[in-house]
């Protein structure tokens, strides 16, 4: 019950919280709120990692019942939001998959939002473990520092 507590404040705060307050999102240097959500599943599985600068939570069903929520290290986060800062965010939603295997449940689908202010950016589905170049780097170090490759 309390890992839902945990996961369901988490998804609130990243997804809803005001810019002009200092929250769990934690804030960049431009003092903006921001927050990453990847979100990878099939038809019978589920995995969904939520990261701001104070936690990172990552939910490996849907029931919710295998759910690890551990501290954000300083130099993951920094790494996450300096990355970002070049990236064009506008664009992200006219990314180009680099595989399809998704389509036929040969891979999970997967997919990238960014919560910035407010404001959610989101990526087209693309193949978990095969993310656009442009999201690469974001994506690979979500899931290295997530509970996802863990049993």
């Amino acid at each position: 019950m309390k890992k839902i507590a945990v996961v369901l404040l988490t998804i609130i705060f990243a997804a809803g919280c005001s810019s002009t307050k200092k929250t769990a999102t934690g804030n960049d240097k431009a003092g903006s709120t921001i927050s990453f959500e990847y979100e990878a599943m099939t038809r019978g599985s589920y995995k969904k990692v939520v990261v701001t600068k104070d936690s990172i939570v990552t939910i490996k069903d849907h029931t919710m019942k295998d759910v690890v929520s551990k501290p954000t290290k300083k130099g993951d986060w920094d790494y996450l939001v300096a990355t970002t800062e070049k990236t064009n965010l506008e664009g992200l939603q006219n990314l180009k998959a680099p595989s399809t295997k998704n389509h036929a449940d040969a891979a999970l689908a997967a997919n990238l939002k960014v919560i910035k202010d407010g404001k959610t950016y989101s990526t087209p589905t693309f193949d978990h473990g095969n993310p656009p170049a442009e999201i690469s780097g974001v994506v690979s170090r979500i899931v290295l520092i997530s509970d996802l490759q863990k049993k």
